[in-house]
């Protein structure tokens, strides 16, 4: 009786030598240093090691979208599939009629915009 050896072990394929995380830091941090990290990573949105990292790779941190900020990304997505709508309907009845009915959402899209950059 001959058995099957599976060739194939499943599960996530391994890292890459250059993606593997091989190195760890050791750092001291007085009080104060500790507390003013914590709170950074804490308003940036991140975990101490990711906000570090992403400081050492790029020299500044990006925050993460509040939850404000990923409902107007909707609405904006809401409003560019409305505009696409009306682009199509220009084909069929005529650029005039677009600029009549594109104005609106453009306007709205220019608002949303502007909130975000508060």
């Amino acid at each position: 009786m001959t058995s099957k050896i599976p060739t194939k072990k499943g599960g996530r394929p391994a890292k890459s030598l250059v993606e593997k995380r091989r190195y760890r830091l050791s750092l001291k941090l007085n009080t104060n240093e500790y507390f003013q990290l914590k709170s950074k990573a804490r308003t940036a949105g991140k975990n101490r090691c990711d906000f570090l990292r992403e400081f050492i790779l790029t020299g500044e941190v990006r925050q993460r979208f509040t939850p404000e900020q990923n409902k107007v990304l909707s609405q904006i997505s809401g409003e560019s599939n409305n505009l696409n709508q009306l682009v199509k309907l220009a084909h069929t009845q005529g650029v005039w009629y677009i600029e009549i009915k594109a104005k609106d959402p453009m306007a709205e899209l220019d608002e949303l915009l502007k909130r975000i950059r508060l």
